[in-house]
């Protein structure tokens, strides 16, 4: 290590090396304050993009709750156009399949559900619009299309809804013991308030029940 004799080597020592090191400081301590001032504006405009998009879906659900699907309709397009990266988009996607359902139009509804399945970022999303989806083609009379939907796998939380939906497929498609069985399986899983399944299940009459394997 270099020993300065005198205060006035200490300072040309301090000088040159400020000379070679001065302006890479300088620019790194910039670069540094335009990241901070960059990162704090894109968690501000984040967070407003969210908030906007929040109350844009909240406008929607309200539209639906008093059946003016026209409205409602608009709000989810602006949602879809503007706020495509946020959750919201595929909760918008859902509630407009949920709307043309009820509304009598499962085509609609289908398209929607589609979407939410090939763009919603959330995993939940996508797989809640498989499951609705399957509901709508057996509404529609496709109720094999609804069991090769169900074909890949779905969270095991959900085990019960989802072998309710295979059994009202195979009870379309006449094939009454597989129903049973499925609806059993539901059974062993639905907790409480599983009294419309039982009805279903009871409607079938007698048959080979599931085992819970």
């Amino acid at each position: 290590m270099t020993t300065y004799e005198t205060d006035e080597e200490r300072v040309e020592a301090l000088r040159n090396w400020w000379k070679e090191n001065g302006t890479s400081i300088v620019a790194g301590i910039a670069l540094g304050v335009g990241a901070l001032v960059a990162w704090r504006g894109w968690v501000s405009w984040q967070e407003g993009h969210s908030k906007a998009a929040s109350a844009l879906y909240a406008e929607m659900t309200a539209a639906g709750k008093r059946a003016d699907t026209q409205t409602a309709q608009r709000q989810a397009e602006l949602l879809l156009e503007d706020y495509g990266s946020t959750p919201y988009a595929a909760l918008a996607g859902l509630e407009m399949a949920r709307l043309n359902a009820e509304a009598g139009d499962p085509e609609s509804a289908e398209t929607e559900l589609r979407r939410v399945m090939d763009e919603a970022g959330e995993a939940s999303s996508r797989d809640l619009a498989r499951l609705r989806l399957a509901r709508v083609l057996i509404a529609s009379g496709k109720p094999q299309a609804a069991l090769d939907l169900l074909s890949d796998a779905l969270p095991v939380a959900w085990m019960s809804l989802v072998e309710e939906v295979r059994g009202d497929a195979y009870r379309k498609l006449g094939e009454s013991d597989k129903a049973r069985v499925a609806y059993d399986r539901a059974l062993l899983t639905y907790g409480d308030n599983a009294e419309y399944l039982q009805m279903k299940r009871a409607e079938l009459g007698s048959g080979t029940r599931a085992s819970g394997e």
